[in-house]
C-alpha cells in the first residue's frame, strides 16, 4: 500500500467523519478509491440479496459480526429460515438479542469440527479469526486469544437447502468451503464469499486454491459487481476486489455423438 502524508491523512478522516455523521458514504466514495470501491460492492451484496432471496428464502451467515449483512438479508427474506455463525462471545449474544428471529450459533466454521485457538482483535474485532493476521498489529487491535468451537457448514446444514451463503472469515474461507463441499453440491446456493490474498496467506491458502475448489464444486467466480466469469488467473491476480460471487455453473446439456441430427428446415 502507498503511504500517504499527514495532510492526506487529515483530510480522509475530515470526509470520513462527515460522511458517518451525515450517512451519507458517497461522500467518502467520491474522493477516495478505496472507499469508492467498498461503497460499490456494498451496494452489490445488497442487490445480489434482493434478486437471489425470496421471502421465504433461506440465508446462512458465517463470520455475521454485527449482522451488517444479515441485516439486508432479513429485511428481504423476513418469512425466511436464517443462520449466523459468530464465535465472538460477546458479538454472538449481541445478534442473538438484536435478531431473535435468527438462530444464532457461537461457532467458527472450517474444514474439521473441533475446538481451536482464535485471534480475537478487541479493537477491531472484524479483523478477528482463526489466524492471527499479518495486517493488524497489536497496539492497532490489542489481540486476545480465546478458544472457540468449530464445526462445517455440512454438519451445521445437514437437511436443509440454502439459497444465499455469505462467507467472511478473514482468510480462512479455503476451508469454509472445504467443509461445506455437500452442501454446496447439492443445494447449490449462491456464494458471496470475502477473498483477500494477503489474509489468506497466514492459511496457508491462496487465490488459486479458491478457484480450483469452486471449481471442482461446477461453480463459476464474478466480482460482486458482476464482472465476470474470471478465469484462474484473472481471479489469482486481482488485487482491489475484496468480495466475490460464487454461482453454480449452468451447463447446457450438449448434443452427444449418438444424438440425431436437427431436422432440415
Amino acid at each position: 500500500m502507498r503511504r500517504r502524508g499527514p495532510v492526506g491523512r487529515s483530510v480522509r478522516r475530515a470526509l470520513g467523519w462527515v460522511s458517518r455523521r451525515l450517512d451519507r458514504p458517497e461522500l467518502l466514495a467520491a474522493f477516495y478509491p478505496v472507499a469508492r470501491q467498498a461503497w460499490r460492492e456494498e451496494i452489490a451484496m445488497g442487490a445480489v440479496l434482493a434478486s437471489a432471496l425470496r421471502s421465504d428464502s433461506t440465508y446462512v451467515d458465517i463470520g455475521t459480526n454485527r449482522g451488517q449483512v444479515l441485516r439486508e438479508a432479513v429485511r428481504v427474506a423476513p418469512r425466511g429460515r436464517h443462520i449466523a455463525f459468530e464465535p465472538i462471545p460477546d458479538l454472538a449474544a449481541q445478534l442473538a438479542a438484536s435478531f431473535p428471529q435468527v438462530d444464532a450459533r457461537r461457532l467458527a466454521l472450517g474444514a474439521v469440527a473441533g475446538s481451536a485457538d482464535y485471534c480475537y482483535y478487541r479493537k477491531l474485532d472484524g479483523w478477528s479469526g482463526l489466524r492471527r493476521s499479518t495486517q493488524v498489529s497489536d497496539a492497532r487491535g490489542a489481540p486476545e486469544t480465546i478458544t472457540v468451537e468449530v464445526s462445517t457448514l455440512d454438519i451445521e446444514l445437514a437437511g436443509l437447502r440454502p439459497d444465499v451463503v455469505k462467507i467472511d472469515v478473514e482468510g480462512g474461507e479455503l476451508d469454509v468451503l472445504a467443509g461445506a463441499r455437500t452442501v454446496l453440491s447439492e443445494a447449490k446456493p449462491l456464494v458471496l464469499f470475502e477473498h483477500v490474498a494477503a489474509a489468506a496467506a497466514p492459511y496457508g491458502s491462496s487465490p488459486a486454491a479458491v478457484w480450483d475448489l469452486l471449481r471442482e464444486l461446477h461453480y463459476e467466480i464474478f466480482t460482486v459487481t458482476g464482472a465476470g466469469p474470471l478465469t484462474r488467473a484473472e481471479f489469482a491476480q486481482s488485487s482491489s476486489v475484496v468480495n466475490w460471487l460464487a454461482r453454480p455453473e449452468s451447463v447446457a446439456a450438449a448434443p452427444g455423438a449418438d444424438d440425431p441430427p436437427p431436422a432440415a428446415g
